[in-house]
């Protein structure tokens, strides 16, 4: 399976000619099939074509370009993607995927104008349709997002992400209840769909449900591109649940990808703060049983008189007294013998 996605990463991203639209979409499709390996090999194909690219010839540079900037995508390294796709002008595919990076930087105006390009060089129109959409909400033109969303409806109506995107605009619309049915019909129809994941997940912990919630973000996060929004939820459900390693590993996640993002960077700093706390708390609670531990009478204890005698002659009178006491010590005792000592074994051990 390894050596298989080996060919089919390499081999699609390593091409020389242009990457077509279905390559693209069957790249992100491996991808999610296993996100750690595949990005394993991705990164490697990236450092190979960052080579080619740099002795490519300009009519080379276009088609290579257009290749690298779909793996920094996919790799969620937006910025690098952002500025090798810009550079491949005419080309359908670079023009999509520049959309779809600039949506995840939240640069909406920008995203809404590559995906007109996109469709003006013979992309998908539904899905390109489908994208701006999201601009166009981010960009707070709910109204237009609506317009132009009825547009693609007879042609895209049941599609994953009409749902989502249809959901999104009634949750804009502070229509909860009527959205999160579409995000479950989104699901339906593509299980990786990362957006609905996000989406049902948010819904579902404004409404307290916080284990499914948490299962919806596990998902999301564990699908690529990186999605921000379901690993910081994630993090916070996972710090409200003492699981203060988990969380930062999510928020370190993000920083590997977005070195300077700042909620990211205060969270995992708070996690770290919260972690000491809790394992300081924690110490000290501990500390606290052992001492209440310690401080038991032996007189609680079913013991001989032969015992009890021994051990009050030899100032013995709770178990902390007794742990500080070696066996040597006890069998030199006048009367104390290995019975006696049998004895205070077993009551130790019942403790």
């Amino acid at each position: 399976m390894a050596q298989q996605l080996a060919v089919d990463v390499k081999g699609l991203l390593l091409e020389e000619r242009a990457l077509g639209r279905e390559e693209a979409e069957r790249l992100r499709a491996t991808l999610n099939s296993d996100p750690e390996g595949v990005t394993r090999l991705l990164r490697e194909a990236t450092a190979q074509l960052e080579e080619r690219l740099q002795k490519a010839d300009e009519a080379q540079k276009q088609t290579l370009g257009a290749r690298l900037g779909v793996a920094e995508h996919l790799l969620g390294r937006n910025l690098r993607a952002t500025r090798n796709l810009r550079a491949c002008a005419g080309d359908g595919v670079a023009a999509f995927y520049l959309g779809r990076a600039l949506l995840a930087q939240r640069r909406f105006a920008d995203a809404d104008r590559a995906l007109q390009h996109a469709a003006m060089n013979a992309y998908d129109a539904a899905q390109c349709t489908l994208l701006r959409v999201e601009a166009l909400r981010g960009s707070r033109q709910l109204d237009e997002a609506e317009r132009l969303l009825a547009t693609v409806e007879a042609e895209a109506g049941e599609s994953a992400e009409f749902l989502y995107q249809k959901g999104t605009c009634l949750a804009a619309r502070g229509d909860d209840v009527a959205a999160r049915p579409l995000f479950e019909r989104a699901l339906e129809q593509d299980d990786t769909h990362v957006g609905a994941l996000f989406a049902l997940a948010y819904a579902n912990d404004l409404l307290g449900n916080d284990d499914y919630a948490l299962e919806l973000y596990e998902r999301a996060a564990a699908l690529r591109p990186l999605h921000v929004g379901a690993l910081m939820n994630l993090g916070v459900l996972y710090e409200d649940r003492h699981q203060y390693d988990r969380a930062m590993g999510c928020y370190q996640r993000i920083l590997d990808v977005y070195p300077t993002h700042p909620r990211a960077r205060l969270f995992l700093k708070d996690a770290r703060a919260s972690r000491h706390m809790y394992y300081d708390e924690d110490a000290e609670r501990k500390h606290d049983r052992l001492h209440q531990l310690l401080e038991i009478p032996v007189t609680d204890f079913e013991l001989s008189v032969r015992s009890r005698n021994c051990l009050r002659r030899m100032n013995v009178f709770t178990l902390g007294d007794l742990t500080r006491t070696t066996e040597a010590e006890l069998l030199a005792s006048k009367n104390f013998g290995e019975t006696s000592l049998q004895e205070i074994k077993d009551m130790m051990s019942s403790r």
